[in-house]
């Protein structure tokens, strides 16, 4: 009985890791292609526009300095915002 609680426990402790790494990567894609955004539309003088995904994006990042797990989205959030400008450079 004990060894069947103890798996259950570890299956749903596993489970909740992996949603919780897919939702830091979303966010931080979400983000990283909000600032990128900004920065295009700065480019173009859209300024309004261009405040409205900068503001999205750093409510996005601050999200995650309130959970204290600014670390781990910044891996991927730097990741995301580098190639997504990398793909827009060619």
């Amino acid at each position: 009985m004990i060894k069947t609680n103890v798996k259950y426990v570890a299956i749903a402790t596993m489970m909740f890791l992996f949603i919780s790494c897919n939702s830091t990567k979303s966010d931080a894609k979400k983000a990283a292609l909000l600032i990128n955004k900004s920065i295009e539309q700065t480019h173009s003088l859209k300024l309004e526009q261009a405040e409205k995904s900068f503001l999205k994006a750093q409510k996005i990042i601050d999200k995650y300095k309130e959970k204290e797990k600014t670390e781990e989205f910044y891996e991927h959030f730097v990741v995301y915002r580098d190639k997504e400008r990398k793909q827009n450079a060619k």
